[in-house]
């Protein structure tokens, strides 16, 4: 299995729960660090007593195998308490990993794991049961579902190979669409497997925020040159604007980067691109001060938004969103841009646009990629089955993963009227 490429990242020991030791993932990893010292856990919670007590930053050189035991497909955190607030998406991610090798200093990670580790879940062939268990449960319904929710999606795939099996998974699924987010340029692997139904999404900024901020990230220049490759290879590619940094020379920087976007990848390959500015909960900006003592992510005026996390202030934002939409319109043409977690009156000031709701942000997705890519063979979006609740059956429940709104029909039906293509 060991090939020529080497991850960037430096790991100390590797620790497995007794029950993975015989898992595919957990072979994969002992073969490709051999030299690292492995040790079997039997008593789980004695493991997590140890390894909290380790910060974070060291905390991460340490790799956890062991089985996820609850879903492994959720409704975006993001969304769970904005709904009202902010307009999201309907977007679904998959838990495979926890923890990331990457150290960027906005990560909300640092104020959100409780076990340090770099833990991998060896059970993927869950997140392939339950992807056929959602596609089937959503019939007629395009389903956007991504990795990379509490990790990087490619930053060990080369060695798990986590995205091959469950693009495969996809491959024969009618109605899913599967999306791995990164801030690497690990995507040689991705080159030799047949699946082409994938997005490849990165998040990108200004040079300038790369080298301060996104440490043990791949460089802007590094990861243009694997948007290249991924592109002229037949990928679908996504741009995830977010977070969207203020510093002193903002302007030329998101300026710059767009226009090396453009020559790196084809317009008729973007399947969307999204734009959310910097936000983060109050107590996590101590916890960023403690890790990052010079980091410039905290300038810039910020309040606390109705979700509780400190943003921009909005004239600030407006300003931003502007700036950088237009300069994507001119470089690209009709895309689909989209907003992250933003609220409905910026929707409308800045993209001329006032969604109701998700259901109504998630069928203007579905009916962009229905008529851009017809090659993926995804069903025509009828907008009904976009204003009911998107569900999943699992082996003795039905389980709801978005609520439909009471009033979502009627917006619906007034939606299908005013929306053309």
């Amino acid at each position: 299995m060991k090939s020529n490429f080497q991850i960037p990242y430096r790991f100390k020991k590797i620790f497995y729960h007794r029950d993975a030791r015989n898992d595919e993932l957990t072979r994969r990893v002992q073969e490709y660090f051999p030299h690292l010292p492995a040790e079997a856990v039997y008593r789980e919670e004695d493991f997590l007593q140890m390894i909290q007590k380790i910060p974070l930053t060291e905390g991460k050189r340490y790799l956890w195998l062991t089985r996820y035991k609850g879903d492994f497909i959720k409704y975006c955190p993001g969304a769970t308490q904005t709904a009202q607030t902010y307009r999201c998406c309907n977007y679904l991610v998959i838990n495979e990993a926890t923890n990331c090798p990457i150290e960027c200093s906005y990560c909300f990670l640092q104020g959100y794991v409780t076990n340090p580790a770099m833990t991998i879940y060896t059970n993927y062939e869950r997140i392939q049961e339950e992807l056929r268990r959602l596609s089937a449960s959503n019939p007629g319904r395009i389903l956007r579902v991504g990795t990379g929710e509490l990790t990087d999606s490619l930053a060990l795939d080369p060695i798990l190979r986590i995205s091959e099996k469950l693009a495969a998974t996809a491959a024969d699924l009618p109605n899913i669409l599967l999306e791995m987010k990164t801030k690497t340029n690990h995507v040689d692997h991705l080159l030799e497997m047949p699946y082409r139904r994938l997005v490849i999404s990165w998040s990108v900024n200004p040079e300038w925020i790369v080298r301060h901020v996104e440490h043990k990230a791949a460089g802007l220049k590094q990861r243009l040159e694997a948007m290249k490759k991924t592109c002229d290879a037949g990928f679908l590619i996504g741009l995830h604007f977010d977070p969207i940094i203020y510093y002193r020379h903002w302007k030329e920087g998101y300026a710059e980067l767009i226009g090396h976007l453009r020559e790196a990848v084809s317009p008729d390959r973007i399947v969307w691109i999204s734009l959310g500015s910097f936000r983060t909960p109050p107590a996590l900006k101590e916890n960023i001060r403690l890790r990052f003592p010079r980091t410039p992510i905290l300038a810039g005026e910020q309040i606390k938004g109705r979700d509780g996390k400190m943003r921009y202030i909005k004239p600030m934002r407006a300003q931003m969103y502007r700036f950088i939409y237009q300069r994507l319109i001119e470089a690209f043409g009709k895309v689909y841009i989209y907003f992250c977690m933003e609220s409905r009156d910026l929707w409308e000031a800045v993209l001329g646009q006032s969604p109701s709701h998700s259901g109504t942000v998630d069928y203007s997705f579905a009916r962009s990629l229905y008529h851009k890519f017809p090659e993926l063979g995804f069903p025509q979006p009828d907008v009904e089955l976009y204003q009911r609740d998107i569900v999943i059956q699992q082996a003795h429940r039905v389980h709801v993963l978005w609520r439909s709104p009471e009033t979502a029909p009627i917006e619906g039906r007034l939606l299908k009227q005013r929306m053309s293509f």
